[in-house]
This record gives C-alpha cells, structure tokens and sequence, in this order.
C-alpha cells in the first residue's frame, strides 16, 4: 500500500525547476554554484562502553577497533540533507526514527531529510527502543544495549553535525566510478540436489564442501559516488552488496573487514570516505571466510583494492541536479495470531534463551506495533548518480531491479535503513523455504510494493 510520496528538487540555474533537454552545457555547468550545493563531512564514534550489550546480547569486553557513525551534510539552496553509515548491526523502529531526528534538528532540516543506514557488522550493537521497553517489563529484564549509552550518542552526533555545518563548503562535480571485487562476496542461499535450501552463511568457509560451491548469485561491482570542487576530492561513498561479517558474538566489536579497508584507503588518500552495505540479505562472504585473520586481512585487501580502482575509474560530470525523492510505504507486517501468540510467549518465558526473548520476542513486537506506520525509502540523484536509500535487510534481487531500472545510468544502492523489517524477502523464498523467510518480521506480498516504490523513485 502507497501512502504518500514526497519529493523535493533542487535543480539547474532556477534553484526550485527543471533542466529541459535543450539546456546548454555551460548553463549545467554553472548550474551548482547557482543553486547553492555545498558539503561538510562528520563523524563521530558508536562504541559502546565496556559491559554493555551487543547483538545476541553478548557483552562488550574487547574493542579491536572503534565502530563510527561516519556521514555528510548536503546543502542545496536553502535546503539540507543529511546521508550516513553506522557501523551497528541493526537500528530499528523507534531508535532510528530518533537517530534521524536528532540528526535533522542538528542540520537545520526535517527528518525527511535524513537518511541513516547501518553497515550491518556483526561484532556490533542493535538498537530497538520500542523492543527495549518490552524488556524491561519482561521478567528478568533480559539485557538490551543501554539507554544512557543511546542518549549520550544522541547528544554526541548532534554536535559532530552542528559543527559540520559551520563549514559547508561549495561543491560542483560529481564522479561516478566502478570496480570488480575479487573474491569476497559469495551466495548465500544454495540449492542442494533435492531442491532445498542450504545456508553457506559467513564463516562457513571452514566447511570445504561449501567453500569449493561457486560465488553464484552476486554483484561483483563495488559503486563510488565522488563529492568534488574542481580537482579538489572532497568525500568517497562507495556502494558494495555482501554481509560484511568474518567474525560475530566474541565479546569483541569491530568494523570489520570493511571498516579496515575504509580506514586504510581514507588514511593513504586523505579524503572522508563512507562505506554503505547494499542488498546484502542473501550475499556473505562464506566462501572466503573460515574465521581466520588472515581471511579477515585478505578479504580486507580484495576490498581496499576495489575501492582504489573505482576511485581511480570515477568519470566526472558537473553537479547540475540535485533531487531527493522519498516514498513512505506501508509494508506487510506479519500480525497474525499464530505469530504474535508466539511472540509474546518467547518474551513472557522466563526460562527461554536470551536471545529468543530478545529477537523473537521483543523485537518482532515492536515491529507488529508499528504496523500501520510507513518504512521509509529515499533515493538522491545528483549529476550522474543515482543513490537508492532501502530499508530492512533487502535480498540482492531488489538491488539488481533497481539497476534494471537504468540499465544505462549509475545506480548506486544501499540496504539497512529503518530495519523493523528484518529481512524483506521475494515472494518466491517464503515457497522455496530456507532461514531468511522464517526470520523476517514481513509477510509475503512486501516485494511487489517495494518494486513499484522502487521504481517509482527512479523515474526520470
């Protein structure tokens, strides 16, 4: 079901039209000063404490490497949005609406305006406000990550934004750039020989048997979109489909693979790079990953020298229209008795795992309490490129239909937005079977909808 669509452009000489098709080149060039585009980059550190709870409910011991929230601030005339990447697990429901209004308020602009996305790693928190609560009247209070750590994040990247936007700075060329990654992303949902499903999730590559399957079903390219002044390279977002997980649930947190291929090509280039996961929900690295550090250290150089060469591939074109579009949608949130009378009894049972009760429990009721509110989705098409914003954890097959939208154009994509969805299935795996349609919070009928909204953010 469509509820509303909202769309806000800011384009070509007169800052509120349209450039028409007979438009001269000179007029697109001048055409970002005139309408006012300017950019700041901000960051700020998501680690939490020591002691407090990640996914699955682990505690935090150890910290191998700071998780950031790593974003930009775009200003197009009077108007500004805001785009980052958390490295968290999952953000969900209640926590990401506020994560989004904490950043608008900062920026000056509306929460329709902010688009946060989480890179999915899986030595990371989660956040679900909604389902926090629902703990904390369950017996026993299973543990959830804490309030004061979110409310003091809150505060400290409301800062990092306010004073981002006290150095915009102009920008006028956009470069769009791609590259194939060697040997990192693998399928996730196999087919045995008597037609089932077999998970080679991220760390069965120490399962031979599943290591010597074929990649199958991925994208290869790695997507980065360039902010630049002139010559001047002001900040990198790159764009690449797999679970970006070699290790999870050890009392550790950790960037990962991808955060250390960021920060190393960050630090040798001297430019803000950001890093988002696309649709990721059937692509692991499984092949490629047996839990060791030196298929962390490989992995992590396959992608290091992706982003070097689609940096090095980017092609130019002047920032000569800038349009944010986004579409509110109303998904199929399973609320059937069934489901739900099994909610409540993994939440209510004192003696169930802590993690049924939390997941199974907790979460999925806070995703049937906000069945009637929309998911959010929001594309950016700016020069050359086109950014789709997706919530949830998309399969791979919602990235390929929106680049079979523009099958001649730069379509960059990126999952794990509002992720209340979980999962977001096709409709043919709910009858193929396998994990990921028990696991999501959706019933069957979400992937007409979310093509049709899709397709309509991608209309020329």
């Amino acid at each position: 079901m469509r509820l509303t669509t909202s769309m806000k452009i800011l384009a070509a000489v007169a800052v509120a039209g349209g450039l028409g098709a007979a438009e001269t080149a000179s007029a697109r060039q001048t055409s970002a000063a005139e309408a006012g585009l300017r950019l700041a980059t901000f960051k700020c550190d998501a680690t939490p404490p020591l002691g407090d709870t990640l996914i699955w409910t682990v505690k935090l011991e150890s910290v191998a490497d700071p998780l950031m929230l790593k974003g930009v601030v775009l200003e197009a005339g009077k108007q500004r949005y805001v785009l980052c990447a958390l490295d968290w697990c999952l953000l969900c429901n209640d926590s990401e609406r506020s994560f989004r209004e904490t950043l608008a308020r900062a920026a000056g602009t509306e929460p329709s305006c902010v688009a946060v996305h989480c890179v999915h790693q899986h030595v990371a928190p989660y956040a679900d406000e909604g389902a926090h609560r629902l703990l904390d009247g369950a017996s026993g209070k299973p543990p959830h990550l804490s309030q004061t750590f979110l409310d003091g994040l809150r505060a400290r990247m409301g800062e990092a934004v306010a004073e981002a936007v006290k150095r915009l700075e102009p920008f006028d060329r956009i470069g769009c750039g791609t590259a194939v990654v060697e040997r990192v992303a693998s399928q996730r949902r196999l087919k045995a020989a008597d037609g089932k499903i077999v998970s080679r999730v991220s760390e069965t590559g120490k399962t031979p048997e599943l290591a010597a399957l074929p990649e199958g079903d991925v994208d290869p390219v790695l997507r980065t979109v360039t902010f630049a002044r002139g010559e001047k390279v002001l900040a990198r977002l790159h764009y690449y489909a797999t679970h970006p997980q070699t290790h999870s649930c050890d009392g550790s947190v950790s960037a990962d693979f991808v955060g250390a291929a960021r920060e190393a090509r960050e630090r040798e280039e001297k430019v803000f790079q950001i890093y988002f996961t696309g649709c990721a929900g059937n692509v692991t690295v499984g092949k490629y990953n047996d839990s060791s550090l030196s298929a962390r250290e490989a992995l992590t150089q396959h992608l290091l020298s992706g982003l070097r060469a689609a940096a090095a591939a980017s092609r130019f074109s002047p920032a000569d229209r800038f349009v944010w579009r986004t579409e509110e949608l109303v998904l199929p949130v399973r609320t059937d008795d069934d489901f739900v009378q099994q909610c409540r009894k993994n939440l209510d049972n004192p003696r169930a795992a802590s993690g049924a009760r939390v997941f199974k429990g907790a979460m999925r009721l806070a995703s049937v309490a906000r069945a009637k509110r929309p998911f959010r989705l929001t594309s950016l098409r700016i020069g050359d490129a086109r950014i789709v914003l997706l919530p949830g954890e998309p399969m791979l097959e919602f990235q390929k239909f929106a680049q079979g939208r523009c099958p001649d154009r730069f379509v960059a994509v990126a999952g794990y937005g509002d992720c209340g969805t979980s999962y977001i299935c096709t409709d043919r795996m709910f009858t193929e079977g396998g994990y990921e349609p028990t696991a999501t919070n959706l019933a069957p009928g979400a992937e007409p909808v979310l093509k049709d909204a899709i397709q309509r953010l991608l209309e020329r």
